[in-house]
């Protein structure tokens, strides 16, 4: 890969330094996103814990792209709006209760 600097930095790096690269690509249509750390693997499939009328269920997903706030991109299984499980601090089953909440205290703002 070639690398173009917008200033030379003074001393150049040396040849053969490793690079982190950031790409930006062109903006996507309106699709449903989650957060990385709802996704799961269960029985073979790769899903997020849905909830749907106060019930949980697991809905097995296709995903896109992620970002680097660790945000994924739902390709399919979801519809834009439908609520999944974020975090919880326990192995989640069909039959678990759950609170909901619109942020974790003391993690998000």
């Amino acid at each position: 890969a070639k690398v173009v600097f917008d200033q030379i930095p003074d001393p150049l790096p040396p040849v053969g330094e490793l690079v982190e690269v950031t790409v930006t690509l062109p903006t996507l249509g309106a699709t449903p996103i989650a957060p990385n750390a709802a996704i799961h693997h269960i029985d073979g499939k790769l899903g997020v814990w849905q909830v749907t009328n106060g019930a949980l269920h697991f809905t097995p997903v296709s995903l896109g792209i992620a970002d680097l706030e660790g945000r994924v991109q739902i390709r399919e299984g979801l519809q834009i709006g439908d609520q999944v499980v974020a975090y919880s601090e326990n192995t989640l089953n069909e039959h678990s209760r759950i609170h909901v909440v619109d942020h974790i205290p003391g993690v998000t703002p």
